[in-house]
């Protein structure tokens, strides 16, 4: 390791957290080009203050009392940094903080430390600013965290103001290459770790967070759907076996509804109430989102609900439908889609794809209209469904050429002369 022989000390001011004209003071310590920062737990008017001198100006009682007490931590620092040379220990940046932080009491974070207090802080916001669903990922994004710190860096935890840019490079080409997961759930974790180090920022643990910058690109997947001709094949499929019959149900009622599946297995008849135009509707929130998603009910879901009224399960529950665990209904509807002639991957999900593609925009319905019921955060999400709804260009294209074009009739066949 190569001998440290001076190290640099000076008191600076944070001028982007002023407060009534008045800023923090921090001491900014430099060892071998590697920057550390104490806070002092002192402040100072801005105008009162020289950047060049590091020091406060004026003769007032209160600038020389402010001035003693800097003058005061520069000795203290100088001294155990000489006693650090002396004894030859280490005189690293972070072996002179931790000398440091026995004498300030400077509380320090490590990021798998920072990631359970932003988890336990974050849990007492469940149902204001988040759901349970969200704070359930968080405890998993925080420990792939910790997997990767043990694994790459082989240790058990690394603190904050050691982290350097090439980690969070590093953390999101394990998850692609170790963890092998989709790009869009690799955005997550990342934004996750993004939000803990503005959360350190926030809470004067760190100095910046060094990650702001770093960009990863939301990869526009493949949403399937099934197409008119393939619902109407499976709703008009003569069924024997009850079990395959209640999971057609559910899945049909999802293609008219929008709903994904806990939303749909959460529904009750009093979510049932007669809207402005003295139709049904269901009135409910998105458990992922908790944004309001209401639905008018088309002829087949109402079907559906009368034939499940007095359905055991239905009754005993209190719920709409009688629908089984996630697991069993998506492995009950490979057997249906057998049964059916579909090839595509038939899911939950895949019928809500099918309600915003096949059963509203591919029929007229506006995207502010199919966004409102689909219960999406920003219209944007929803224009993802528009972009695969090719029959709906092609028919709107056809109305601009007949408005545009009433009485022109161009014969593509006939030759040029």
């Amino acid at each position: 390791m190569q001998k440290i022989e001076s190290m640099n000390l000076k008191f600076i001011i944070r001028k982007n957290r002023i407060v009534n004209g008045v800023v923090p003071i921090q001491m900014q310590i430099t060892i071998d080009s590697e920057r550390i920062f104490f806070t002092t737990g002192q402040k100072i008017e801005l105008e009162n203050w020289d950047e060049k001198l590091g020091r406060a100006i004026g003769k007032t009682p209160k600038i020389k009392i402010l001035n003693e007490i800097l003058d005061k931590m520069n000795v203290d620092v100088q001294r155990t940094f000489n006693e650090m040379k002396h004894l030859n220990e280490d005189v690293s940046s972070e072996a002179l903080r931790k000398k440091l932080i026995g004498e300030d009491k400077v509380s320090l974070k490590k990021l798998f430390e920072l990631s359970q207090v932003f988890n336990t802080h974050s849990s007492k916001l469940i149902g204001i600013e988040i759901n349970q669903h969200t704070w359930e990922r968080y405890k998993a994004y925080s420990q792939k965290i910790s997997e990767f710190i043990k694994i790459n860096l082989k240790q058990d935890d690394v603190y904050i103001h050691q982290l350097k840019y090439s980690f969070i490079v590093e953390y999101e080409f394990y998850l692609k290459t170790v963890v092998k997961i989709h790009q869009n759930t690799i955005v997550k974790y990342i934004r996750y770790l993004n939000r803990l180090m503005e959360f350190a920022v926030n809470h004067e643990w760190a100095e910046k967070n060094i990650f702001q910058n770093f960009k990863v690109t939301v990869k526009e997947s493949k949403r399937e759907y099934l197409t008119s001709e393939e619902l109407q094949r499976i709703i008009e499929k003569d069924i024997k076996i009850n079990r395959l019959q209640e999971v057609r149900d559910c899945f049909v009622f999802c293609c008219f509804t929008g709903y994904a599946y806990k939303d749909a297995a959460e529904l009750t008849p009093g979510h049932i109430v007669t809207g402005i135009d003295g139709k049904k509707w269901i009135y409910t929130s998105r458990q992922k989102t908790d944004n309001v998603s209401n639905v008018p009910l088309l002829e087949p879901a109402l079907e559906i609900i009368r034939k499940y009224e007095d359905h055991p399960i239905c009754s005993n529950k209190n719920r709409l439908l009688p629908m089984k665990s996630n697991q069993k209904l998506n492995s009950y509807l490979k057997e249906l889609a057998d049964i059916c002639g579909i090839t595509k991957p038939m899911t939950m999900h895949i019928a809500r794809h099918t309600f915003a593609t096949t059963v509203l925009l591919a029929n007229g319905v506006s995207m502010e209209a199919t966004s409102k019921m689909l219960g999406h955060s920003s219209i944007k999400t929803t224009q993802i469904y528009g972009k695969i709804v090719e029959s709906r260009v092609s028919s709107e294209m056809d109305n601009l050429s007949n408005k545009l074009f009433p009485s022109k009739k161009i014969d593509l066949d006939k030759k040029a002369n």
